[in-house]
């Protein structure tokens, strides 16, 4: 690389101060003789000093130092004329930071590598693997300070790094563990169905430990209702036959019933499970209400305690949670005990919904074909003010 004579004084002095301190903490470093008088020193030191970078996590006193260390890796960096070349020397700052197996300042681990990932333009090709490390550190610390996650701003990340399939599933599964590591469950599913797509028809039986954790991930959720599409994806099919694939069947289309005899047949598999019995019960009332309310105006709060297996004090509050999770829409009309349904959710998609959309938008056509001649008619009766 051709760096400006005063860009190598810079950098040399930069290089020679870090590796003095880094000699003081241990590093050792392969140099020629009499290396110090030669222009571009910093470039023979650089990777030296990245190397052994790691050390200020568990020598340095104070985070500044260790932040300042970084920043000056990352001036000298710059100062490579070669766009490859710094991509390349950027990749093994980030990797040499992961690779530290030590747990020493995990957080400024993560802020370090965040700073170093909004330095580069993302339409950089070695911006995907700054990306990998950064959120190798949030699974690790748990935490997201200093970088903002936006699934569909990386999935354009990646069309533009023209990233390959594996690439692809690796940064959606790493984004399934960061989600889950800080908790942001329904981005964590929405990365984990990614990750699905991605599998070929012959290639889903590799992806089931991911069908599996998908399937229990949406019945675990407290407000993820509608589970249909996810028997299209090929790992979800892979796992026909086992008994997560036809747990996910009952909470797709069965109702309570179904639920309770999979659970008196399979105790220590549903107990084995990130979510409760319990909770698998409270939903699986919920939908089944759904379903009820599918084709009908109103139920009867009789129908509802035989059908939800409800005491009738419970009632009330269990239809209140439903209209507030937007399961169905419509009110509770208590002198005559029934609940009013205006509107509810389709918990599968199929020909007949299709067909409902169909008709009501060739109404909607129609009435607004209505309104328009009404309105064409009103403005040719109008009688022009003045007029004779």
């Amino acid at each position: 690389a051709v760096v400006s004579t005063q860009s190598c004084h810079y950098g040399r002095a930069q290089a020679l101060e870090m590796k003095n301190l880094l000699e003081t903490y241990g590093a050792k470093f392969d140099l020629p003789e009499n290396f110090e008088e030669n222009e571009d020193t910093f470039l023979e030191l650089l990777p030296q000093l990245i190397e052994a970078y790691p050390l200020y996590f568990t020598k340095c006193a104070a985070d500044t130092e260790v932040e300042s260390a970084f920043f000056s890796l990352i001036s000298m960096i710059q100062l490579l004329s070669q766009v490859d070349q710094i991509e390349e020397t950027s990749k093994k700052l980030s990797n040499a930071i992961v690779a530290d197996t030590t747990s020493e300042r995990l957080p400024l681990k993560s802020k370090l590598l965040s700073q170093q990932f909004s330095c580069y333009q993302p339409t950089l090709r070695s911006t995907y693997q700054l990306l990998v490390n950064v959120l190798k550190l949030v699974v690790q610390t748990g935490q997201l300070r200093h970088a903002t996650l936006d699934i569909d701003q990386i999935s354009g990340w990646m069309d533009k790094w023209k990233c390959d399939v594996q690439e692809q599933r690796d940064i959606y599964r790493l984004l399934h563990e960061a989600f889950s590591a800080i908790q942001r469950g329904e981005k964590a599913i929405q990365a984990l169905v990614l990750l699905l797509k991605l599998y070929s028809e012959n290639e889903g039986v590799e992806a089931k430990p991911d069908a599996h954790i998908c399937v229990i991930s949406h019945i675990a959720h407290p407000n993820i209702f509608v589970m249909d599409h996810l028997l299209d994806l090929h790992p979800i099919r892979a796992l026909d036959g086992q008994l997560s694939h036809e747990l996910l069947q009952i909470f797709v289309n069965g109702d309570l019933n179904d639920y309770i005899e999979f659970y008196n047949n399979n105790v220590e598999f549903v107990e084995k499970l990130a979510v409760t019995h319990e909770e698998n019960l409270r939903k699986m009332r919920l939908l089944t209400l759904a379903s009820m309310a599918q084709d009908c105006n109103e139920i009867e709060f009789s129908q509802l305690v035989d059908k939800l297996n409800l005491v009738t004090e419970d009632l009330e509050p269990f239809v209140i949670e439903a209209i507030g999770s937007g399961l169905i829409k419509g009110k509770i009309n208590q002198p005559e005990g029934k609940i009013l349904i205006s509107s509810t959710i389709n918990r599968t998609f199929l020909d007949p919904q299709w067909l409902f959309i169909k008709n009501k938008l060739e109404l909607w056509q129609k009435n607004l074909v209505i309104i328009q001649e009404s309105m064409r008619k009103s403005h040719n009766f109008s009688v022009p003010i003045g007029g004779g």
